[in-house]
C-alpha cells in the first residue's frame, strides 16, 4: 500500500477566510485594545513617559493582530466545514477475526473495525474502509486484483 490516497479520491478545495471571518476577528479584539488603550493612556497620566511609546506599544498590539490573523482565522469561522476522513476508501489487512469487532492494519497502525455485511473476512483478507462510527471503522472485503496471467490461455 502506498500513502497515495486512494483513486477516485478528491481532495476538498482549500477553505479560506473571507471578510465575515476578518471583521469577527477584529470585533473580538477590540475590547483587548480598548483596555491596551485605557492603560497607556492612565500610564502616561500617572509618569511621564516618552511620547513615542504608547504609540509604539499600540502599533506591536495591532502589528501582533494581524500578523496572527493567519493562524488563528479558523477559530473565528462560524461554520467550519467538516474534516475529510481520510480513512475512507483506505485498504488495510484483518489481524483479528471480527466477533462482532476485529482488528486491522491500515499502513503500520491498528483500527478496530467492524464488518458491514456477513460473512466478515477472516485474519489476512484484504479490506476496505467503507465509513467511520467514532474511532471504529466499517469494512468490507476488498476485491483482489487480477492475477497477471489470469484469463491469458496456458
Amino acid at each position: 500500500m502506498s500513502d497515495q490516497p486512494p483513486s477516485g479520491f478528491v481532495s476538498p478545495p482549500a477553505q479560506r477566510w473571507t471578510v465575515r471571518i476578518l471583521l469577527r476577528y477584529a470585533l473580538l479584539q477590540l475590547p483587548a485594545l480598548g483596555l491596551l488603550a485605557a492603560g497607556l493612556v492612565l500610564l502616561n497620566h500617572w509618569w511621564e513617559v516618552p511620547r513615542f511609546l504608547p504609540w509604539l506599544v499600540f502599533g506591536g498590539w495591532l502589528l501582533k493582530d494581524v500578523l496572527l490573523f493567519p493562524l488563528v482565522w479558523r477559530a473565528y469561522d462560524p461554520n467550519p466545514k467538516p474534516r475529510t476522513n481520510t480513512l475512507v476508501g483506505r485498504e488495510g489487512i484483518v489481524v483479528r477475526e471480527f466477533a462482532p469487532l476485529g482488528l486491522i492494519e491500515i499502513q503500520g497502525e491498528f483500527w478496530r473495525a467492524r464488518a458491514a455485511a456477513d460473512p466478515a473476512p477472516p485474519p489476512g483478507r484484504r479490506v476496505r474502509v467503507l465509513a467511520m462510527e467514532g474511532l471504529t471503522l466499517v469494512v468490507a472485503t476488498a476485491e483482489e486484483p487480477p492475477h497477471p496471467s489470469a484469463g491469458e490461455p496456458s
